[in-house]
């Protein structure tokens, strides 16, 4: 008992010692909340004399439920081992297995994994005969997940159509179940949703495991969706002895179901006549100094207008020293070169390795700047939870369509998109093709016309690919290169494949398609210092050829995962913690995500995001920004993020072009942003009124001072490493400082 009950704050003391009745424990950051659940079953095995079988602990995922187990047998030793610690599917399996031929299905049922779910509903388009290049399977697929979680059947959401597409799903969505129940199969929501239609069916099955299941305890619970809110609502209604862990100021998940107000509501949902319901705080932070705390602290109480489950995290990790630094840089090329230096900074000093160091950012699409200025530094980098820039399937399959412009005798760029967004082009069309082409020796593209073996259907949508190809080609010759990427785009199909699907994912991979033009500022950096930009022989063709150049000598690195810096979205790094976090491009329009109409509800949303990246750090944190960033193919101004404006300045030690000393703590009038094309014609007229001597800050090179003066044209003396150059004094990597 000793081992169980020591090293526990009185916070934490008071939750593993509650015995009876409802109880939410509200866990901060960092303050030791899978500790207080695994103690809490010891203490109650082994202080209270609980039978283990009589214990239900649920968690998300089977690591946490691994893990947690793990610590469980640590403390009251093999006992542990038969306890029900699961996640809420494995708890839906178990209790299906036991009872659902109740609800008309076989106790061998099979469950179909997401490949299984996509391959049925294809079929189930199919036998409809709707669409699926208009109706997305996936998108389809996603819906219908979301009804699931929701708890809603398909004669639920009969009653929510209000447009072809709403009543296409319901069409697909009937047919689906029943192709399951004919199939003797569940899906993995089926698994939550079936159990509870099984205990509304049968009080007899919910009694039993009501009565088992005298103490539950669920981690994770501000992340719980409204399914599975009613598991546990229905699993505890007999004693009342629920135990939830969760933070109202993590909820980051409304987008895959979680529901905020199933936290919110906690002390409503669980009240009963016999047993009070009780809420313990946990803000003792183990974790971070308190100064990033206090930072934390300032930006999430801006969520507490209703007054309700307030928090101030503290620690005992505490000094004189300011473990926070503001950043603002002039540019983004000067907020990634800031990151680069302060990195090697740290790791030359023997203060921290690469692997103590985490950058946040808000979208993946973020992450290539960053790997941009690491390959050119030499820094070591992984990206946690995602595949590099150049390594996600959507940029590689652009790049393939570019190179196959380029160059049409590119087998393996061919075959990457031949049949990309579908073309009804099989693997077996696609072996004869391969036949033809190797007996012959000519080139894929080359064997589409000549090849007289191919089915009929096959040979005629091949034809048109390589008309479009073609094409495209064609009009490589007058135009801004970045419209012409978006051509490509469009007149392949891609781009309106991804909007039709319509999902999260899809979404994201847009967002990394128009990232990718941004490739393009760095081309036409580099002919603007090379003093080639205004020759007339640099055509689009070249400006492509460039740049598909720069994406292979990117693409070509090897990591050292053991000792990389570790890049990843905010989401991606909830529950962990590094002794050094950058939070990278806190601007409106980024961090908060969207415009100035963003939902109130949406906004608190982005704002526990902020609380969670900065809660990740231990030691060290720096939050930085730019006051003009390369993005999506544009040079863009955006304000700094509101969440700067809600941190106590004392708090941040201010550096970069905006050393502010005290800001007035008032909201921001956030007002839209103006996007500024490439230009690609030299302006005529000296917009910067620059002098000899004046000192400029380029993106790339650093500070500067002018020597010599030619209209647009100046020549500038930057450091010995990179010289003496001659620029367009008008380039919007340039910035006049003096």
């Amino acid at each position: 008992m000793k081992q169980i009950l020591e090293n526990l704050n009185p916070q934490q003391l008071e939750a593993v010692k509650h015995f009876e009745g409802p109880l939410l424990v509200m866990a901060g950051a960092g303050s030791g909340k899978t500790k207080v659940l695994t103690n809490r079953i010891a203490y109650l095995i082994k202080e209270k004399n609980v039978s283990n079988y009589n214990i239900l602990a649920i968690t998300f995922t089977n690591k946490a439920a691994k893990e947690m187990k793990s610590r469980v047998i640590d403390l009251i030793g093999p006992i542990g081992r038969d306890m029900y610690i699961s996640t809420f599917h494995s708890l839906g399996v178990h209790i299906l297995r036991q009872d659902i031929d109740i609800l008309g299905y076989r106790s061998n049922f099979i469950i179909y994994d997401d490949g299984d779910t996509f391959s049925l509903i294809k079929k189930v388009l199919t036998d409809l005969n709707i669409d699926a290049k208009h109706f997305p399977p996936k998108r389809i697929k996603n819906t219908i997940s979301n009804a699931k979680n929701d708890y809603l059947f398909p004669e639920d959401f009969k009653k929510l159509i209000e447009d072809e597409y709403t009543d296409i799903v319901y069409r697909v969505y009937k047919r689906y179940q029943e192709s399951l129940r004919r199939a003797n199969a569940l899906d993995f929501d089926d698994l939550i949703m079936l159990t509870i239609r099984l205990f509304e069916r049968d009080e007899t099955v919910l009694s039993f495991y009501q009565k088992k299941f005298q103490f539950i305890l669920v981690d994770e619970y501000q992340d719980t969706n409204q399914s599975q809110f009613k598991i546990v609502k229905m699993l505890s209604k007999m004693h009342y002895n629920i135990f939830a862990v969760g933070d109202s100021d993590q909820s980051i998940y409304s987008w895959r179901g979680a529901d905020i107000r199933n936290i919110i509501e906690f002390e409503k949902d669980f009240v009963n006549s016999n047993k009070l319901v009780k809420t313990i705080y946990l803000e003792q932070n183990y974790r971070s100094y308190q100064n990033i705390l206090d930072i934390a602290n300032c930006v999430i109480q801006n969520n507490y207008s209703k007054g309700k489950y307030v928090k101030k995290l503290w620690s005992q990790k505490n000094d004189e020293k300011n473990h926070a630094i503001y950043y603002r840089a002039l540019n983004s090329d000067v907020e990634t070169e800031y990151i680069a230096q302060k990195i090697i900074e740290k790791c030359k000093s023997g203060e921290y390795k690469l692997n103590d160091i985490a950058i946040l950012y808000r979208t993946n699409a973020m992450s290539l700047a960053l790997e941009k200025v690491f390959i050119r530094y030499k820094i070591d980098y992984f990206i946690y939870g995602n595949v590099g820039f150049f390594e996600r399937r959507e940029i590689k399959d652009l790049v393939a369509y570019l190179r196959l412009i380029v160059n049409k005798d590119d087998d393996i760029a061919f075959l990457r998109v031949v049949n990309v967004p579908k073309r009804g082009v099989g693997n077996a069309t696609l072996e004869l093709l391969k036949q033809y082409s190797t007996l012959h020796d000519v080139s894929l593209f080359t064997a589409v016309e000549k090849a007289s073996t191919l089915p009929s259907r096959a040979k005629s949508s091949l034809m048109e690919f390589t008309r479009i190809i073609e094409k495209l080609k064609t009009e490589l010759i007058d135009i801004d290169i970045n419209d012409y990427i978006d051509m490509v785009l469009e007149k392949t199909g891609y781009l309106s494949a991804l909007k039709l699907e319509n999902s999260d994912e899809a979404n994201a991979r847009i967002e990394n398609l128009a990232e990718f033009k941004t490739l393009t500022l760095d081309v036409e950096e580099d002919l603007n210092e090379s003093g080639e930009i205004g020759k007339e022989e640099i055509t689009a063709y070249d400006k492509l050829c460039l740049i598909l150049n720069n994406i292979t000598l990117s693409s070509d690195r090897k990591v050292n995962k053991d000792n990389a810096v570790k890049l990843m979205t905010i989401h991606a790094a909830k529950g962990l913690e590094f002794p050094v976090v950058f939070i990278y491009g806190v601007e409106e329009n980024i961090f908060p995500l969207g415009r100035d109409d963003v939902m109130p509800e949406e906004l608190e949303e982005e704002r526990r995001l902020m609380y969670v990246a900065i809660t990740r750090a231990e030691n060290e944190l720096f939050i930085t920004n730019s006051e003009m960033r390369k993005l999506y193919g544009n040079y863009r101004v955006n304000l700094e993020s509101r969440f700067i404006s809600e941190i106590d300045p004392d708090l941040l030690s201010y550096q970069g072009v905006k050393k502010v000393k005290k800001l007035e703590k008032i909201k921001k009038q956030i007002s839209s942003v103006p996007t500024f094309d490439i230009p690609d014609k030299k302006s005529n007229i000296n917009e910067k009124q620059v002098k000899l001597g004046a000192k400029i800050i380029h993106s790339r090179f650093g500070e500067g001072v002018v020597v010599n003066i030619d209209k647009d044209i100046c020549t500038i003396a930057f450091s010995a490493a990179h010289g003496i150059k001659k620029l367009d004094i008008n380039h919007p990597a340039i910035t006049l400082i003096s």
